[in-house]
């Protein structure tokens, strides 16, 4: 049984190689899929400038987000739910990992929820990095000599007033888009939620559960910086998965309890 508070990084870190024990090899092949996937991606873009040369950037560009919404985040939501049924007690085959691909329904369903949480991550970026995109405009040499003016001298002030916001945007994004971090985990849980139900429900729980995500990132720092290694993602990627669903379940059945609580209480 899971507590009923948000338990610390630790626990949840200890939890989750619990429930990695004896199912290992299994838990590595799901959790490669999606960064073999990645790197498919960046093996044909390699290939892809003796086809394109000139307009190399541009079909990149469009191929990757083509790519990674297509393919890599359908595979990255079927690692999630194979972590999911794992963390149940359950294991099943790590080719479980290609669940989204089964049918057309499910498919459709990952799909719609690339462009949800797409559109939700737009919808937080662009005004948060609005000043930053006005600043730089005003910086920009290009915008006078179109305009047949001399640069202001106070573009120099301007241009250190939008490297500060650049940051600063970036940061805030982040903070408003990680209301979305249980979205994954909701939408692979249970095929009967709806989408929008998914994006409802991660920005209430995440309003009381934001401040142990965060330590639990922290807290991950060190095996996210190994991976980058790529060998150690061996070890790594497995028990960053691991943990991020087991802290999900967590919040997710401390969340339930407390509306029961409440409902309770009500009565």
């Amino acid at each position: 049984m899971f507590p009923e508070k948000i338990p610390s990084s630790m626990v949840v870190k200890s939890t989750a190689r619990a429930a990695l024990t004896g199912k290992y090899f299994g838990a590595v092949v799901a959790s490669l899929l999606p960064v073999f996937a990645y790197y498919i991606l960046h093996i044909i873009a390699s290939c892809a400038y003796t086809v394109f040369p000139e307009r190399y950037g541009i079909f990149v560009t469009l191929f990757s987000l083509i790519f990674t919404a297509f393919a890599i985040f359908p595979l990255f939501l079927g690692a999630v739910r194979y972590f999911w049924r794992l963390t149940e007690g359950l294991e099943e085959a790590p080719t479980e990992a290609f669940y989204y691909f089964g049918s057309f329904t499910l498919y459709k369903r990952a799909i719609k929820s690339v462009f949800i949480i797409l559109f939700k991550f737009l919808t937080v970026f662009i005004p948060s990095m609005l000043p930053y995109f006005v600043t730089a405009l005003l910086s920009n040499t290009w915008l006078y000599n179109f305009l047949g003016t001399e640069v202001p001298l106070w573009v120099a002030g301007i241009a250190l007033l939008s490297a500060f916001l650049k940051y600063a945007g970036i940061f805030i994004g982040l903070i408003l888009f990680a209301r979305y971090y249980l979205f994954a985990a909701l939408v692979a849980m249970d095929d009967d939620l709806l989408i929008y139900e998914a994006v409802h429900i991660s920005t209430m729980i995440s309003s009381s559960s934001m401040g142990a995500f965060a330590a639990l990132v922290v807290s991950l720092i060190g095996w996210m910086l190994l991976s980058l290694l790529i060998v150690p993602m061996i070890y790594t990627a497995p028990l960053i998965l691991s943990c991020y669903v087991v802290h999900c379940r967590y919040t997710i059945v401390n969340y339930n309890r407390t509306l029961e609580f409440y409902s309770k209480e009500q009565l």
